[in-house]
């Protein structure tokens, strides 16, 4: 899997999409969110290289000791006003 700091790197988006056809591609951005890019068709297969993924495992563990945690009630809403976002743009 690559891992891709966007603001450092920049990548414009053939090229994100130039590195997902060769494998997964985890996308930092500079708020520090987080977004998985990947071929839609090999779903299995991405599950079976990021199982294998030592980089991948490692972010899991770091992921995994954080102290800082976002209250389910939270990402609830975030979705609820994104999808109201979305439904008023339709």
């Amino acid at each position: 899997m690559k891992t891709v700091d966007v603001e450092k790197e920049n990548p414009d988006l053939e090229s994100v999409i130039a590195l997902a056809r060769k494998g997964p591609v985890l996308l930092l951005t500079p708020d520090g969110r987080e977004f998985f890019v990947s071929e839609a068709d090999d779903f299995d297969k991405e599950i079976e290289a990021l199982r294998s993924s030592s980089s991948f495992q490692r972010l899991l563990d770091e992921r995994s000791v954080s102290k800082h945690r976002i209250p389910l009630e939270e990402i609830e809403r975030e979705i609820e006003r994104e999808s109201g976002e979305q439904k008023k743009r339709t």
